[in-house]
């Protein structure tokens, strides 16, 4: 088990790293509407201002799930819960690690395979926070080239479309990422992004921030 917990562990660093609004878990116990504002603050007239607002309210979100696809070095298929502060629910649907499940709360990771659930030992859940850099005012700066390309919909529901590029606090790597906000809410409702460099080559993210989300320890 521990064999395969750390290519895991390292897994779910690149994926979250990737998917760079939901990284924007750090740490605010706000209501799951993110504001009370509707919309983005400019709809298109300052690219970066919407972006940064988008940003904002995502991370006054308590809670949200996130559906990753992606490829690099393997096909990445997962799903992503998490619950303000520092809970999450990880389960691998496809490519490396198939079938098995992760949560995290706090330094405590738990660890599922073959139907049964172990506690694992060391802080290895505590890896997860520290990607929150990017996602911080001081994250959001390094963003650069953004754009409105316009309007579009994710499942039926309206949402304007941004291009930017950016980099990863950790490991340096650039990527040029495309993202949906929803026109009426403000939220990120999907990220596509694609890597320069590192294990990932391209991911895609699609957001739910209306559903309700718990996680609880395993045993």
């Amino acid at each position: 088990m521990k064999k395969i917990l750390l290519p895991l562990i390292v897994l779910l660093i690149a994926v979250l790293g990737c998917s760079k609004i939901k990284e924007l878990t750090g740490g605010s116990s706000g209501g799951s509407g993110g504001g009370s504002a509707k919309g983005t603050a400019t709809a298109g007239a300052d690219p970066k201002e919407d972006i940064t607002q988008a940003a904002k309210k995502f991370i006054a979100l308590s809670s949200f799930s996130a559906k990753m696809e992606g490829m690099g070095q393997t096909e990445i298929r997962s799903q992503v819960d998490y619950v303000a502060p520092d809970r999450f629910h990880v389960t691998y649907l496809g490519g490396t690690g198939a079938g098995l499940e992760m949560i995290i709360i706090g330094n405590q990771t738990y660890m599922k395979s073959g139907g049964k659930w172990t506690k694992m030992p060391g802080t290895s859940g505590g890896s997860v926070p520290t990607l929150r850099d990017s996602f911080t005012e001081e994250g959001l700066k390094s963003l650069s080239e953004t754009k409105f390309e316009g309007e579009d919909s994710v499942e039926g529901k309206p949402a304007l479309v941004y291009s930017f590029k950016n980099v990863t606090p950790k490991g340096d790597y650039g990527f040029n990422c495309k993202m949906w906000v929803n026109s009426q809410t403000g939220l990120p409702m999907k990220l596509y992004a694609t890597y320069d460099n590192g294990v990932l080559k391209n991911m895609t993210v699609n957001y739910d921030t209306e559903s309700k989300v718990t996680i609880e320890p395993p045993m």
